[in-house]
């Protein structure tokens, strides 16, 4: 289970950025939509959430005979890239000075 989630981890960071890079892509052409900026919430926390846990799946985790430690490790794994992936500009976005 340790390789397991260490080959989790480096495919996570690897395909975290491919998909921030696209959806900041697809982001930057429709960035003046105001589809977009209401719904920020799908592209920037829902659609990497849903591939990375996608990618968790293929990789062996959350199946019924698994460590359950280890999909613990894995949903840590996702909810921090997925924060890390989030920008500084959500952080802060409203109420900071």
């Amino acid at each position: 289970m340790k390789e397991r989630l260490l080959g989790f981890i480096f495919c996570a960071i690897l395909v975290a950025f491919a998909v921030n890079v696209a959806l900041d892509g697809i982001h930057h052409h429709y960035s003046t939509s105001l589809w977009f900026q209401d719904h920020w919430v799908l592209y920037d926390i829902a659609i990497p959430a849903a591939v990375l846990l996608a990618l968790a799946w293929w990789m062996g985790f959350f199946r019924p005979r698994g460590a359950r430690w280890g999909d613990a490790a894995a949903l840590l794994t996702i909810a921090l890239l997925v924060y890390a992936m989030l920008g500084a500009g959500y952080s802060c976005w409203k109420y900071c000075f």
